[in-house]
């Protein structure tokens, strides 16, 4: 009888500690001045053991945000559901703390350039999931691509926003629904 026993932290639990420690370490050292090998050492993993959680120190910031955009491109490729819909499930999940810790910190920690980029890079996989749903739908493709880069551009706005603005106060879930409403009023006809 062979039962696999699993030992050690949960996959979850220690992805957030290593985005926990990492955030320390960006704040201490630096972003460009922490390595891998630091992170690991900092939470007791080996740095092989790092790569289990994480491809690299920059999806340590991304990494919910990433979980949730995911999310909504399997939503958008699904015939049966509304783009309206996927939206709304974008709008649920796990909140991007080391994400908002970053955005907050961004010149303490020497990030401004990974989340200048990181972010166009996730505009764009939304844009382009958007706009493929969109032309899929019948709508043609220009007006497919600019509405597709105008909600997602709406989405990481709301992102920046709820990081911005105080995240203690309002859950980012909260700012994506509101976002919605926005996005809604103006491009109604394509929705």
């Amino acid at each position: 009888m062979s039962a696999s026993v699993s030992r050690g932290r949960p996959q979850a639990s220690t992805r957030e500690v290593l985005a926990e420690a990492a955030c320390e370490l960006f704040l201490e050292r630096g972003y460009d001045n922490t390595s891998v090998t630091d992170l690991a050492k900092r939470v007791g993993v080996s740095r092989s053991s790092f790569f289990n959680y994480f491809s690299g120190k920059d999806e340590i910031l991304w990494f919910a945000l990433d979980e949730r955009i995911t999310h909504l491109r399997d939503s958008l490729a699904l015939d049966d559901r509304s783009v309206a819909d996927s939206l709304m499930a974008f709008a649920h999940g796990t909140a991007p703390e080391s994400l908002l810790v970053a955005i907050v910190n961004a010149e303490a920690m020497g990030v401004q350039h990974e989340l200048a980029q990181g972010r166009a890079v996730r505009q764009m996989r939304i844009a382009e999931a958007l706009g493929s749903k969109l032309e899929r739908l019948g709508t043609e493709r220009r007006k497919a691509e600019i509405v597709g880069a105008g909600i997602a551009g709406a989405l990481l706005a709301a992102v920046w926003a709820w990081a911005s603005g105080g995240s203690a106060l309002r859950s980012l879930d909260d700012v994506l629904a509101e976002s919605f409403t926005v996005v809604r009023e103006v491009f109604a006809d394509a929705l």
